[in-house]
């Protein structure tokens, strides 16, 4: 058999100013050199899908992408919410690796024309992975993409996922209420889940009973009930809040508010008297409010049933070995003066060093606000104000916004103003400024 090159390396970790290229699927290269062997031999052939596995935990990837092009499979690695090319297989080793994720998640190895998603329980080297598999049809062959669920990171204490002494507080006064509706809002890949499950882990040291609804169950928690979405047996996110509710529960879960069912679904339990919390995609607290409304509940819905609502979002957390401080370079000072913010004569910079892997990020920490409905805003909602006047009535009391938790660790050494592009919650600012 011709000799070949199965795996080319292509991937540079870093942003391109600090870091050495390395090779982040070793242990692939190494199966599919072994494939290789194997065709032209009796040795049994080695199985793809663990070592690239393997590699991924290793990497601390949260996601995998394998995307089919005219030059075979790039496969790449999303760590610490940055994607990065790992790797370019030859179609005939890419197609087999690709084969196997499939029978992984039991679907069906031959192309269809539309897209599938598997959720599976993987054993790795003695650890147990939740895999969310999800596949499309594209030009050159099929794409897939894997989020892994890694149980044994799954934070259990809201201080690890960087929640300011203020958020905790206001998160500690509503779970003692036992009432009204929590929302944990931002885009996909902000930590959502992780903060609910981590506020679950708190409920279940407590006597309360705790029921949650998911499409799909995304993490298991023993002391807590979960509910899985069965909509080909008639378990819809309705039928399933309505199951709740005959099971005497102090603290409800709703996996996800994406629709206007799921939000009536969600009214329901929230005006029986229960605690519920859920999520939704939104860009900050108060959008929140207008997401609702575009899902059909009115302002008297909302005002008399939301009382705190969690905004978030996942930016990097500087490698505490090498960060750097210095002054603001020209383009961050211009960005902060064009939100009318002091200019600090010291921030602190990525460098890269072994630990981080050239990087300058290790992790990822979490940007939060935290809105809890006063009195006068309720009026507000109640008398369908504006996204406009919500904002400026926040900023009047001295609201803590997205960004000001992104600047205040910016102080503090745990990311840098880079990572803050990433959030939006400047767009507040420019909003206030439309009246000025």
């Amino acid at each position: 058999m011709k000799e070949q090159t199965p795996l080319s390396v292509s991937g540079r970790v870093g942003d391109g100013e600090a870091g050495d290229t390395r090779p982040l699927l070793g242990h692939l290269a190494a199966a599919l050199h072994a494939q290789l062997s194997a065709m032209e031999g009796d040795s049994p052939a080695p199985r793809l899908a663990d070592a690239l596995l393997r590699d991924a935990a290793r990497e601390r990837a949260t996601d995998l992408h394998l995307d089919a092009q005219s030059r075979g499979i790039l496969v790449r690695l999303r760590i610490d919410g940055v994607l990065h090319d790992a790797a370019l297989l030859d179609h005939e080793p890419g197609k087999l690796l690709v084969n196997q994720l499939k029978a992984l998640a039991r679907l069906d190895p031959v192309i269809r024309f539309v897209a599938e998603d598997a959720r599976l329980g993987y054993e790795l080297d003695g650890e147990m992975l939740d895999l969310r598999l999800t596949r499309a049809p594209c030009l050159h062959g099929d794409k897939l993409s894997i989020r892994l669920f890694d149980r044994p990171i799954m934070p259990h204490q809201l201080q690890e996922l960087g929640l300011h002494a203020q958020g905790l507080e206001e998160l500690q006064e509503w779970l003692g209420s036992v009432s009204g509706m929590l929302l944990v809002a931002g885009p996909s890949g902000s930590g959502k889940t992780t903060t609910l499950y981590a506020l679950l882990h708190r409920l279940k040291l407590h006597e309360r009973s705790v029921i949650t609804v998911e499409d799909p169950v995304e993490y298991q928690v023993d002391g807590i009930n979960h509910i899985q979405i069965d909509k080909f047996h008639g378990m819809t996110f309705v039928e399933g809040v309505k199951a709740m509710l005959r099971l005497d529960p102090d603290f409800l879960m709703l996996g996800e508010i994406r629709d206007s069912d799921s939000a009536h679904a969600a009214l329901t339990a929230a005006s029986s008297g229960r605690a519920l919390m859920s999520t939704l995609h939104s860009r900050d607290a108060v959008a929140v409010i207008e997401t609702l409304r575009n899902y059909g509940l009115s302002g008297h819905d909302i005002a008399t049933n939301l009382m705190l609502v969690v905004s978030q979002r996942l930016v990097r957390r500087l490698c505490p070995h090498c960060r750097v401080e210095a002054g603001p370079n020209n383009e961050e000072k211009h960005w902060l003066h064009q939100l009318g913010r002091p200019v600090p004569k010291r921030v602190w910079h990525a460098r890269g060093c072994e630990r981080c892997h050239g990087v300058g990020y290790r992790g990822r920490i979490g940007l939060f606000e935290v809105w809890r409905i006063d009195a006068e805003e309720y009026q507000l909602i109640l008398q369908e104000g504006d996204r406009r006047t919500l904002y400026r009535h926040l900023a009047g009391r001295g609201h803590r916004f997205l960004l000001d938790d992104g600047l205040a660790k910016v102080q503090e050494g745990l990311t840098t103003l880079g990572e803050l592009r990433v959030i939006g919650g400047y767009n507040v600012l420019r909003t206030l400024k439309l009246d000025d």
